[in-house]
């Protein structure tokens, strides 16, 4: 199996944040381990070997990697003097996670290889030489490497700058830790085995234990490089045993992610139609709202209150002397309400009404239909976060910024013909008195067989004026109406504005977070094929 385990990981950690930022359930913690887990464990996740050779000056580093590759690829003492820049050489066509990896850990010095090993071999700096950067150098490889192959020579394998500056505190690393002892041909037999035992001694003393060393001369004075075929061979099973631990991983991962799934309801690919639904839902929301702040009784004050200011206006006299009555005290003692109360009795009666009751029940069963149908521990998430009680506290205030932002009460604009028709209610009242004068003055125009002309002018202004007085007030009824349907709507589109920023808004982030942990689930389930088909 090849490719870049480090992207199926990436997803899977994308994968256990979103489903955390969904749902705080237990159930979580198994899943989210196995990221820690994977995250944790040395080494680049991909099949290539990645093996750094550490060392000091002139214990063979260069001699060793050739030996390993079986050709000259790096001339000892002349391909890279003492320096501080690392280099490696690397397959010619390398896995892309690899080069992603070499881009990462700043290494630009690369040399490409066609040999059978999938292997890569970071040639650190010698450690004896710039001594004050190597060893943040090592720190930042080791974490993202396999194995870290430290080169010893006989001479040099007791040196305190390398067990107190760098095997000892880096300890912690151990496991990654493997030993070539070189140059072993400039011992004899007897001296080897002293030499190899002091060098154990000194591991063991540096929290090393067990240390793994190969005893190894890569350009021997005379004769073919010795011990080459047991550190190749280790190589080799290095590789072996991360070829299993990447299929154990990658199965691993595929469960967590399964598992994920499960915990929280979210499937990749699978959708809720939020955008229509809640679309019906807020238009639902804010009629019963409207209904709370610019229902009937409101519209009911605003259509007195424009026959008010009809009469008002366009009633000559006659109606301003009503309307006069109707806000004195006797008119009060009679029964008659004035405008401005009848809009603050409406206005009182708003908390009372059913409008709110309606909205809370149209977003919270919204809300509940969401929940049962994404199921899982978001499900259960979004029944919490929305509840009732969460509901009715968002829509109050909804209701209150509207309030605050619009007038107190619809206001009706006044027709200009109104002026008018007072012109002609007064030319009615002047009639009607020359009537009546005209009566008192000359009788004769009442008696039998004769036109009663007084009582005709008197009569037909009467008629002009009732039937004028009864348009004006329909036509300030109906002023009063446009004004309540203006008010209405500007409220509604407040309290569309509102809904959506107190309820729509944090509703539509908990579904976008669905959706990206849906597509996350879907970029690892697709990462993970790239894997398993891969040759």
């Amino acid at each position: 199996m090849a490719g870049d385990l480090g992207k199926a990981l990436d997803m899977l950690d994308l994968v256990v944040a979103k489903a955390w930022s969904l749902t705080a359930d237990d159930r979580l913690e198994p899943h989210a381990r196995v990221a820690r887990q994977a995250r944790k464990r040395m080494g680049y996740l991909g099949e290539t070997v990645v093996l750094a050779l550490a060392g000091g000056t002139g214990v063979g580093k260069s001699s060793l990697l050739n030996a390993i590759a079986g050709d000259s690829v790096a001339p000892v003492g002349r391909i890279r003097p003492t320096t501080d820049r690392p280099l490696v050489w690397m397959p010619s066509e390398p896995e892309p996670g690899l080069v992603r990896l070499l881009d990462d850990l700043d290494i630009e010095d690369r040399i490409g290889h066609t040999a059978a090993l999938n292997l890569a071999i970071v040639d650190l700096p010698d450690f004896d030489s710039i001594t004050l950067e190597h060893r943040a150098t090592v720190e930042r490889l080791i974490p993202r490497v396999d194995a870290v192959l430290w080169v010893l020579d006989p001479e040099k394998y007791g040196d305190h700058s390398l067990h107190e500056g760098y095997l000892r505190p880096l300890s912690g690393y151990r496991d990654q830790f493997v030993f070539a002892f070189n140059q072993i041909d400039r011992l004899s037999p007897g001296e080897l085995d002293s030499v190899r035992d002091d060098l154990l001694a000194r591991l063991e003393a540096d929290g090393i234990a067990g240390p793994v060393v190969f005893d190894t001369a890569a350009d021997p004075s005379s004769g073919p490089p010795i011990g080459i075929e047991r550190l190749v061979a280790f190589v080799e099973a290095t590789l072996e045993a991360k070829r299993t631990a990447i299929g154990k991983l990658v199965e691993d991962i595929r469960r967590a992610g399964s598992g994920v799934a499960d915990v929280t309801g979210v499937r990749s690919g699978s959708g809720l139609d939020f955008d229509r639904r809640w679309a019906g839902t807020r238009a639902a929301a804010v009629a019963g709202l409207g209904d709370l702040l610019a229902g009937q009784a409101v519209m009911r004050a605003a259509e007195n209150a424009g026959r008010h200011a009809a009469v008002r206006s366009g009633s000559g006299p006659l109606g301003k002397a009503v309307a006069g009555l109707r806000r004195s005290l006797i008119g009060r003692a009679l029964g008659a309400t004035a405008e401005d109360e009848a809009i603050e009795v409406a206005s009182r009666r708003r908390q009372d009404r059913s409008g709110l009751e309606e909205a809370i029940e149209a977003v919270t069963a919204t809300v509940t239909e969401l929940s049962f149908e994404a199921g899982g521990g978001f499900g259960a998430e979004l029944r919490e976060r929305f509840g009732p009680a969460k509901v009715e506290t968002e829509l109050r205030k909804a209701v209150d910024g509207a309030l605050a932002a619009s007038h107190d009460r619809p206001v009706p604009a006044k027709v200009r013909w109104w002026r008018l028709a007072a012109m002609v209610q007064w030319l009615v009242v002047i009639a009607v008195l020359s009537a009546f004068v005209w009566a008192w003055a000359r009788p004769e125009a009442l008696r039998q067989g004769v036109w009663p002309w007084p009582v005709i002018l008197g009569a037909g202004a009467l008629i002009v004026g009732t039937v004028l007085a009864r348009t004006v007030r329909w036509s300030g009824r109906r002023a009063g109406r446009k004004a309540a349907d203006e008010y209405r709507a500007v409220i509604e589109r407040r309290l569309a504005a509102r809904v959506d920023r107190r309820i729509g808004i944090p509703l539509r982030t908990l579904m976008r977070d669905r959706a990206e942990l849906g597509g996350a689930l879907a970029e690892l389930g697709v990462e993970l094929a790239r894997l398993e088909s891969a040759p």
